[in-house]
């Protein structure tokens, strides 16, 4: 009796967490929330008021054909990159670089990318070895209604120039 027992409540713990876990949609979904945005501010200068209105809306951006992805991404200002290839064979490979002293440097690479439902998911492999699990959105990001299209990520990353971001929108170069 006590066996069937603990196997119904293991068989309902297993249902239970399998209700729970997150598809790639709804983790892309959630992911790219993180990048919207608004701000509002008004200043006062010499009797002259200035307004300055912000929005940013970022939804998933889904393709059926996942090739497409391909392309270099930058974090703009900050001269980092992040070049996304696919071989032949179908394999993902990533590359993080950054400019530091004028010279381009490997800041870090992707391996065992998975691309599903406008979710990057792969580990991160730092020039010390050290690995991390690393996952991004791709993301179609709408500022004042302007599209621009990239990569957006929420976890702490050291950039080349010695800066520590924890959220960074990489844009589409075109």
């Amino acid at each position: 009796m006590k066996k069937h027992f603990f196997v119904a409540v293991v068989f309902g713990l297993m249902c239970s967490i399998n209700t729970n876990a997150q598809t790639p949609k709804e983790k892309a979904e959630r992911l790219a929330s993180e990048f919207n945005k608004e701000k509002n501010k008004q200043k006062e200068k010499n009797g002259k008021v200035t307004e300055k209105h912000i929005t940013v809306e970022a939804r998933p951006d889904y393709r059926e054909n996942v090739s497409t992805y391909a392309a270099t991404y930058e974090l703009e200002g900050l001269d980092q990159f992040i070049t996304l290839t696919q071989n032949a064979g179908g394999e993902w490979q990533a590359d993080f670089t950054g400019k530091k002293d004028e010279l381009v440097v490997s800041t870090g690479k992707l391996k065992d990318i998975k691309i599903e439902d406008a979710l990057l998911a792969g580990t991160l492999v730092l020039p010390d070895g050290k690995t991390q699990a690393f996952e991004a959105v791709f993301i179609s990001r709408f500022v004042n209604g302007e599209l621009s299209k990239g990569l957006g990520f929420k976890q702490v990353l050291s950039l080349s120039n010695g800066m520590v971001v924890d959220r960074a929108f990489y844009k589409r170069k075109e």
